[in-house]
Protein backbone atom coordinates (compact mmCIF):
# COMPACT_ATOMS: atom_id res chain seq x y z
CA UNK A 1 0.00 0.00 0.00
CA UNK A 2 1.14 3.44 -0.78
CA UNK A 3 2.06 6.03 1.66
CA UNK A 4 -0.49 8.75 2.30
CA UNK A 5 2.85 10.96 2.63
CA UNK A 6 3.74 9.35 -0.80
CA UNK A 7 0.40 10.26 -3.27
CA UNK A 8 0.00 13.77 -1.07
CA UNK A 9 3.66 14.32 -2.55
CA UNK A 10 3.01 13.21 -6.33
CA UNK A 11 -0.12 15.14 -6.25
CA UNK A 12 1.90 18.52 -5.62
CA UNK A 13 4.32 17.37 -7.85
CA UNK A 14 2.03 17.08 -11.14
CA UNK A 15 0.13 20.36 -9.82
CA UNK A 16 3.46 22.22 -9.95
CA UNK A 17 4.47 20.31 -13.46
CA UNK A 18 1.17 21.28 -15.06
CA UNK A 19 1.90 24.45 -13.63
CA UNK A 20 5.05 25.44 -15.08
CA UNK A 21 3.97 24.03 -18.63
CA UNK A 22 0.83 25.75 -18.72
CA UNK A 23 3.31 29.16 -17.70
CA UNK A 24 5.44 28.05 -20.43
CA UNK A 25 2.72 27.69 -23.04
CA UNK A 26 1.38 31.50 -22.06
CA UNK A 27 4.84 32.76 -22.82
CA UNK A 28 5.26 31.45 -25.57
CA UNK A 29 2.40 32.66 -27.03
CA UNK A 30 2.89 36.02 -25.69
CA UNK A 31 5.99 36.38 -27.73
CA UNK A 32 4.57 38.80 -31.16
CA UNK A 33 5.31 37.72 -34.50
CA UNK A 34 7.83 39.27 -36.14
CA UNK A 35 6.65 41.70 -38.74
CA UNK A 36 6.51 40.79 -42.42
CA UNK A 37 5.77 44.30 -43.70
CA UNK A 38 3.39 42.77 -46.30
CA UNK A 39 0.31 44.75 -44.17
CA UNK A 40 -2.43 45.78 -47.08
CA UNK A 41 -3.90 48.51 -45.22
CA UNK A 42 -7.66 49.66 -45.69
CA UNK A 43 -7.77 47.87 -49.33
CA UNK A 44 -8.45 44.55 -50.74
CA UNK A 45 -5.46 42.40 -52.24
CA UNK A 46 -3.28 43.61 -54.51
CA UNK A 47 -2.92 46.22 -51.86
CA UNK A 48 0.34 47.11 -49.79
CA UNK A 49 0.28 49.41 -47.14
CA UNK A 50 -2.99 50.90 -48.49
CA UNK A 51 -1.46 51.43 -51.71
CA UNK A 52 -3.21 49.44 -55.30
CA UNK A 53 -1.58 49.01 -58.24
CA UNK A 54 -3.50 50.27 -60.81
CA UNK A 55 -5.07 53.12 -58.59
CA UNK A 56 -1.78 54.70 -56.89
CA UNK A 57 0.88 56.13 -58.42
CA UNK A 58 4.57 54.84 -58.26
CA UNK A 59 5.85 57.94 -55.99
CA UNK A 60 3.85 57.14 -53.27
CA UNK A 61 5.08 53.12 -53.50
CA UNK A 62 8.65 54.50 -53.72
CA UNK A 63 7.86 56.69 -50.48
CA UNK A 64 6.13 53.90 -48.91
CA UNK A 65 8.99 51.39 -49.42
CA UNK A 66 11.44 53.91 -47.69
CA UNK A 67 8.99 54.59 -44.80
CA UNK A 68 7.50 51.90 -43.65
CA UNK A 69 9.41 48.82 -44.89
CA UNK A 70 13.23 47.01 -45.03
CA UNK A 71 12.56 45.64 -48.00
CA UNK A 72 13.56 47.05 -51.52
CA UNK A 73 11.60 47.91 -54.66
CA UNK A 74 11.04 47.47 -58.16
CA UNK A 75 7.82 48.77 -60.15
CA UNK A 76 6.09 49.43 -63.92
CA UNK A 77 3.92 51.91 -65.32
CA UNK A 78 2.96 53.01 -68.66
CA UNK A 79 4.52 56.01 -68.60
CA UNK A 80 1.69 57.66 -66.52
CA UNK A 81 2.57 57.51 -63.24
CA UNK A 82 0.34 54.97 -62.29
CA UNK A 83 2.02 51.80 -60.77
CA UNK A 84 0.86 48.73 -63.01
CA UNK A 85 3.02 46.49 -60.82
CA UNK A 86 5.12 46.75 -57.47
CA UNK A 87 7.61 44.28 -56.03
CA UNK A 88 9.23 44.07 -53.07
CA UNK A 89 12.40 42.42 -52.86
CA UNK A 90 12.62 40.56 -49.09
CA UNK A 91 16.11 39.19 -49.72
CA UNK A 92 14.85 36.08 -48.13
CA UNK A 93 14.09 37.93 -44.96
CA UNK A 94 10.47 36.11 -44.53
CA UNK A 95 9.37 32.66 -45.10
CA UNK A 96 6.27 31.06 -47.20
CA UNK A 97 4.71 30.15 -44.00
CA UNK A 98 4.98 33.76 -43.05
CA UNK A 99 3.45 35.14 -46.32
CA UNK A 100 0.61 32.36 -45.58
CA UNK A 101 0.32 33.97 -42.23
CA UNK A 102 -0.40 37.32 -43.73
CA UNK A 103 -2.40 36.61 -47.07
CA UNK A 104 -4.32 33.25 -46.32
CA UNK A 105 -4.64 30.18 -48.47
CA UNK A 106 -2.64 30.62 -51.74
CA UNK A 107 -5.17 30.13 -55.11
CA UNK A 108 -2.46 28.46 -57.56
CA UNK A 109 1.23 27.33 -57.35
CA UNK A 110 3.87 27.45 -60.56
CA UNK A 111 6.07 24.86 -61.45
CA UNK A 112 9.39 23.98 -59.72
CA UNK A 113 12.38 24.78 -61.34
CA UNK A 114 16.64 25.24 -60.88
CA UNK A 115 17.30 28.59 -60.59
CA UNK A 116 19.92 31.00 -59.93
CA UNK A 117 20.22 32.93 -56.06
CA UNK A 118 22.85 34.49 -53.82
CA UNK A 119 20.83 33.66 -50.97
CA UNK A 120 22.23 31.23 -49.97
CA UNK A 121 26.01 30.83 -49.63
CA UNK A 122 28.22 28.41 -51.05
CA UNK A 123 24.78 26.72 -53.41
CA UNK A 124 24.44 29.12 -56.46
CA UNK A 125 21.46 26.98 -57.13
CA UNK A 126 18.34 26.77 -55.87
CA UNK A 127 14.80 25.28 -56.26
CA UNK A 128 12.57 28.03 -57.09
CA UNK A 129 8.47 28.12 -57.63
CA UNK A 130 6.07 31.22 -57.43
CA UNK A 131 3.00 31.07 -55.32
CA UNK A 132 0.11 32.94 -56.41
CA UNK A 133 -2.55 34.99 -54.45
CA UNK A 134 -5.23 37.29 -55.22
CA UNK A 135 -6.86 35.55 -58.01
CA UNK A 136 -3.00 35.28 -59.70
CA UNK A 137 -2.56 39.40 -58.63
CA UNK A 138 -0.06 38.71 -55.96
CA UNK A 139 3.14 36.73 -56.66
CA UNK A 140 5.53 35.29 -54.25
CA UNK A 141 8.68 33.74 -55.89
CA UNK A 142 10.71 31.36 -53.12
CA UNK A 143 13.16 29.11 -52.92
CA UNK A 144 14.83 26.60 -50.96
CA UNK A 145 18.70 25.57 -50.59
CA UNK A 146 17.74 21.72 -51.52
CA UNK A 147 17.15 20.75 -55.34
CA UNK A 148 13.92 18.79 -54.10
CA UNK A 149 10.96 20.17 -55.27
CA UNK A 150 8.68 19.95 -52.43
CA UNK A 151 7.17 23.42 -50.77
CA UNK A 152 7.88 23.85 -46.89
CA UNK A 153 6.59 26.61 -44.73
CA UNK A 154 10.88 27.46 -44.80
CA UNK A 155 11.23 28.16 -48.24
CA UNK A 156 12.35 31.71 -48.01
CA UNK A 157 10.84 34.88 -50.33
CA UNK A 158 13.06 36.62 -52.61
CA UNK A 159 10.22 39.00 -54.07
CA UNK A 160 6.29 39.89 -53.97
CA UNK A 161 4.88 40.98 -56.67
CA UNK A 162 1.59 43.30 -56.98
CA UNK A 163 -0.09 43.61 -59.86
CA UNK A 164 -3.07 46.02 -60.99
CA UNK A 165 -6.38 44.25 -61.93
CA UNK A 166 -5.83 42.99 -65.60
CA UNK A 167 -2.04 42.45 -65.77
CA UNK A 168 -0.11 39.35 -65.39
CA UNK A 169 -2.35 36.94 -63.26
CA UNK A 170 -1.24 32.67 -63.83
CA UNK A 171 0.97 31.50 -66.62
CA UNK A 172 -2.01 29.14 -68.22
CA UNK A 173 -0.92 25.22 -68.31
CA UNK A 174 2.07 26.37 -66.11
CA UNK A 175 0.36 26.35 -62.90
CA UNK A 176 -1.45 24.03 -60.29
CA UNK A 177 -4.54 24.18 -57.58
CA UNK A 178 -2.85 24.39 -54.09
CA UNK A 179 -2.90 21.36 -52.51
CA UNK A 180 -1.40 22.50 -48.98
CA UNK A 181 1.96 21.58 -48.01
CA UNK A 182 1.03 18.25 -49.87
CA UNK A 183 4.04 15.60 -50.90
CA UNK A 184 5.66 17.05 -53.76
CA UNK A 185 4.40 14.60 -56.03
CA UNK A 186 0.94 16.14 -55.79
CA UNK A 187 2.20 19.39 -57.01
CA UNK A 188 4.98 18.63 -58.96
CA UNK A 189 2.95 15.88 -61.41
CA UNK A 190 0.27 18.50 -62.03
CA UNK A 191 2.68 20.58 -63.58
CA UNK A 192 4.64 17.97 -65.52
CA UNK A 193 2.20 15.14 -66.42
Amino acid sequence: MIAPRLIFAILILTLISAGLVGGARLVGRSDPLPPTYLESGACDQPCWQGLQPGSDYIDHFWYAVNQFSPYSGHTSDYGDGIATMFELSTFGAITLGDVIREFGSPDRVGCFGADHSSLFPGQPMVMAVQVYFANGLVVADVVREEMFPQLVPEMRVRTVRYYAPGEPAYPIGETTAWHGFASTRRHYLNCHP
